[in-house]
């Protein structure tokens, strides 16, 4: 299916794009840096170019499974499309810099979307599909697929919890706060499930 190919070409589009940013911006240290980051200066331009390959990545692999999703699946992930579109058009301040603005408000906004509730989408989405005969021979990589992304999601807020535990005095946020690299693999989980799906839909 088209669908599904579009899926995997932005996936890897976004993949590429984040990877390079680590090479053109070394100025942002990615142990402690979000990937949000990127948008700010030069090449900010292709980190919002990422988020809006992985809006399209998502919006294709929902397309490709619509008819085989129930109702809260498709507009939970309509949302989440919106939410990474989102995050391409507004563009977030330093996650050391507290002034108020609400361009930066709306990407946090489109951000806690993401990343709080992909993994309960994909989740959804997965014992949707796995109610369809034809998906159900596929279970075990849909499933792994999922766990992943709860992996994902639990490694980044660990990381948090864990670092402020070593380090009391480390605030909210700063260079003693390491979500950097679990934010990372946190992303690429997300991505690899979209990949897992429609990679899937083209096995089928």
């Amino acid at each position: 299916m088209i669908s599904a190919s579009i899926a995997i070409i932005f996936a890897i589009i976004f993949l590429t794009i984040l990877f390079l940013l680590h090479f053109l911006k070394p100025e942002l240290d990615p142990t402690w840096r979000m990937i949000s980051e990127y948008e700010i200066g030069r090449f900010g331009w292709l980190m919002r170019l990422a988020f809006f390959s992985w809006g399209v990545s998502v919006l294709a692999m929902l397309i490709t499974t619509w008819s085989s999703l129930q109702l809260i699946s498709r507009w939970w992930f309509v949302l989440i499309t919106l939410a990474l579109f989102g995050a391409g058009i507004f563009k977030t301040n330093s996650i050391t810099d507290n002034t108020p603005n609400w361009v930066n408000t709306m990407h946090s906004l489109c951000g806690a979307i993401v990343i709080l509730t992909f993994p309960i989408a994909a989740t959804l989405a997965v014992s949707s599909l796995l109610h369809h005969q034809l998906w159900s021979a596929s279970q075990p990589i849909l499933i792994m697929g999922t766990v992943l992304t709860w992996i994902g999601m639990v490694a980044f807020f660990t990381s948090i919890i864990i670092s402020r535990r070593i380090d009391p005095s480390a605030g909210r946020v700063g260079p003693h706060i390491y979500l950097g690299w679990p934010n990372r693999f946190m992303v690429v989980m997300y991505i690899v499930w979209v990949i897992i799906i429609v990679a899937t839909v083209l096995q089928l």
